[in-house]
């Protein structure tokens, strides 16, 4: 992996933990707690946050409250649990998918990803729609949703730098802001089936502005 694929690596597992690992023999406690957060995920897609008790997550997981206690800690900790699992997911999917990309290409393949169906998934896209939901009246679930959304706009940013570093910073920012935008309204305009004949020109006006940022770098670079 590039430096930019281990540096952001690095920081979200020093805020949220280690993800998940799928080689060697993971521990007793690293099972059980996932089992927890599983439940605890499917219980905040499906009932909200405001449905999320920890009677209700023993329930789902077949074991007592003091197990969840023990392992996941209070519902606040649940919570922040929950945002870590989304954006180590996203994560996971979207540095795989540059890992082999070349630096130029990382944009295109960023969109792909970003209005593509990889992030559609419930445990994804309706847990982050729960949790933006529920930031409006909890101040700790805002804070780590908004903390969430900065590591995504950091891998769109860092990947405008490599592909038009001559652009200057102030207009990478802002390409980068606009086309994660686009992205969040996206899939929320299509469940509201608004403006349903329209629905792709999100992704349309990404890809634009990708292009021009790569012209607006070569006039700069001349």
């Amino acid at each position: 992996l590039d430096n930019l694929t281990k540096n952001l690596r690095l920081k979200i597992t020093k805020i949220y933990g280690q993800p998940r690992r799928h080689m060697g023999r993971p521990s007793l406690r690293s099972i059980r707690r996932e089992e927890l957060l599983d439940a605890v995920v499917g219980i905040i897609t499906t009932k909200g946050v405001a449905g999320l008790t920890v009677a209700d997550v023993a329930k789902l997981a077949g074991t007592q409250s003091s197990k969840v206690h023990h392992y996941l800690g209070s519902r606040e900790e649940m919570i922040s649990a929950a945002v870590g699992r989304a954006l180590i997911s996203v994560e996971e999917i979207v540095l795989n998918a540059l890992t082999s990309v070349e630096p130029e290409n990382r944009l295109e393949a960023q969109i792909e990803i970003l209005f593509g169906t990889s992030l559609l998934e419930p445990h994804i896209n309706q847990l982050i729609d729960q949790l933006i939901a529920a930031s409006y009246l909890d101040e700790g679930i805002r804070s780590n949703v908004s903390r969430m959304y900065k590591r995504f706009l950091e891998i769109l940013i860092n990947s405008f730098e490599l592909a038009v570093p001559d652009l200057p910073e102030a207009e990478r920012h802002q390409a980068a802001h606009t086309i994660l935008a686009l992205a969040h309204a996206t899939p929320t305009f299509e469940w509201l089936t608004l403006d349903t004949n329209n629905i792709n020109d999100g992704r349309l006006a990404a890809e634009q502005i990708v292009a021009n940022a790569k012209l607006r770098c070569q006039e700069v670079s001349k």
